[in-house]
């Protein structure tokens, strides 16, 4: 019986082919996780919860995960973002201790932008690519919406992992984050003067951008 269900939110604002290219990585690299998607129109992946046209905010993409993380009937969950590439051991990552969120550490954001240089710049850390045990996410989430609307469109608060206990999550393959003009937000923290033409497992900066752009 599987041990992890990953936990793909969306708001549909990605073009189609590009997100389906994401989530055709999940699947290929997910293993025998369950697969749980909440998104803002109808998609056919995995379990799909369809919350409707909510708006683009922090508040509804945490919402968003919340409703996938209750549904989840495993121990653990992790996060499948529209943007993100995940490898093989993110999914097989197995949190030590369940009152910890683990984000995983190589992480590094490719801008897919006009006028961005083609490279993969290291990010310390990110919501979007953590493994938690499905009972701590809960609580945590309880916790963070506890008397606020279901819904907000004007507020975006996010604050998941800045009061939690949290750990690093090593993983021999990194993570990465493709920005776009279609994202929340367009900018995101990262290393300016450091970078990498190509990673392990990905292949170059160039050749990500062609197979998924």
């Amino acid at each position: 019986m599987t041990e992890m269900t990953v936990v793909y939110y969306t708001a549909n604002r990605e073009p189609e082919s590009f997100e389906r290219k994401i989530q055709d990585t999940i699947l290929a690299n997910m293993g025998d996780s369950d697969l749980i998607s909440v998104s803002q129109k109808p998609i056919a992946f995995g379990t799909n919860i369809c919350v409707g046209e909510v708006g683009v905010t922090g508040h509804n993409a945490w919402r968003q995960f919340q409703i996938g993380v209750e549904k989840a009937r495993t121990k653990y969950v992790c996060v499948g973002e529209a943007d993100g590439l995940y490898p093989p051991d993110y999914f097989a990552f197995r949190p030590p201790r369940a009152d910890t969120f683990y984000v995983a550490a190589p992480l590094y954001v490719l801008f897919a932008q006009r006028g961005r240089m083609k490279r993969f710049h290291p990010k310390a850390s990110s919501e979007a690519a953590m493994i938690v045990s499905r009972d701590m996410a809960c609580r945590w989430l309880e916790r963070m919406y506890r008397g606020l609307p279901q819904w907000n469109t004007a507020d975006d608060f996010i604050w998941l992992l800045r009061h939690c206990t949290k750990d690093t999550a090593t993983l021999n393959c990194p993570v990465v984050t493709i920005k776009t003009d279609h994202n929340m937000h367009r900018k995101t923290p990262h290393s300016v003067h450091h970078y990498e033409m190509s990673l392990p497992y990905w292949g170059s900066a160039s050749d990500v951008l062609a197979r998924y752009c």
